[in-house]
């Protein structure tokens, strides 16, 4: 198999090792963005209505701090890696390739099922219809639709996923040990929200007014979903491109403007039936021949040309 016989340098440091430099790149990630976003609620500045699109002084900070996931990990890669590896990372980041078609569709099509189970569960307990406001103002407007397009991708995709897939997936994924890896990146991704629980426009602030076992639900919920972008950034060959579009569809179906306003139930009832759902898919996604031939096609990368596990 290519996986086996296809190893490459990835660093330019022989003495250097992948899970040295993927932990160094997560304590630097999580305390530059805690200190940036943390901030406007040390100095006391209105964060009523800090958003990605407010425009008030709080979210410049905001806005910069969400922005380190991705700066980070393009800095890190552009001075770590070999000019080979650095190739291979721009080409995955920013080139897509027909093999992204697939998981895109897969990854909508998944998260309309979330949101659906979810809704259908709310129903039970006298949940209101959705709002659909989102889609109204398509609906009256096509045009819109970049709108939120443009809004979907720069709210999260674009400011995260070179680092947390881009980087950090490719340095620590291991094709034996994939869903630990997943996890492990889950954990680290929802709990780097932490300064959103403080801000009270952000969803997360809000899940935790509503319980704080919701609140925690939500950093168990990014590890799940984690799986599912691991298991999508192996079909799509590493490229993080379908990556973009599952964490935008998330955000603007799941729990986002496409469907808003939602009930209070449906806050509750959608971060347990997302994390369920993201697990069976990961079981039976992963059982695949789809999956199985996409794995044994990726070309193995090594911190130091030795054993390392690291796919390309």
């Amino acid at each position: 198999m290519r996986y086996d016989k296809e190893r490459k340098i990835m660093l330019k440091n022989k003495d250097l090792s992948r899970k040295r430099v993927a932990f160094i790149y997560i304590a630097v990630t999580l305390l530059l963005t805690w200190a940036v976003q943390f901030i406007p609620i040390i100095l006391h500045m209105n964060v009523e209505d800090t958003s990605i699109s407010s425009f008030d002084p709080s979210s410049v900070f905001f806005v910069i701090g969400g922005m380190l996931p991705s700066l980070i990990g393009v800095v890190f890669a552009m001075t770590l890696y070999t000019k080979e590896a650095r190739r291979d990372f721009i080409t995955r980041c920013f080139v897509p390739n027909r093999h992204c078609v697939l998981p895109i569709i897969i990854s909508l099509a998944l998260i309309c099922l979330e949101s659906f189970v979810a809704q259908m569960i709310a129903k039970q307990f006298g949940a209101a219809d959705f709002g659909f406001e989102g889609l109204k103002l398509i609906a009256s407007n096509p045009l819109m639709l970049f709108y939120f397009l443009f809004w979907g991708l720069i709210s999260g995709p674009l400011s995260e996923e070179f680092g947390w897939r881009g980087f950090l997936t490719d340095c620590l994924f291991d094709k034996d040990k994939a869903a630990r890896v997943a996890l492990l990146i889950g954990a680290v991704w929802g709990i780097w929200h932490l300064p959103l629980y403080f801000y009270p426009a952000q969803i997360q602030y809000q899940w935790f007014q509503i319980s704080p076992l919701l609140g925690i639900g939500f950093i168990i919920n990014c590890m799940s979903n984690a799986l599912v972008y691991s298991a999508i950034y192996v079909v799509s060959g590493r490229r993080v491109f379908p990556i973009f579009f599952l964490h935008m569809f998330e955000n603007i179906i799941l729990t986002g403007a496409m469907i808003y306003p939602f009930s209070d139930i449906y806050s509750i009832i959608v971060v347990p039936v997302s994390i369920v759902i993201d697990i069976v898919f990961y079981v039976v996604f992963t059982r695949t021949g789809y999956y199985k031939r996409a794995a044994d096609k990726l070309v193995l990368f090594s911190a130091k040309g030795g054993s390392g596990t690291i796919l390309s």
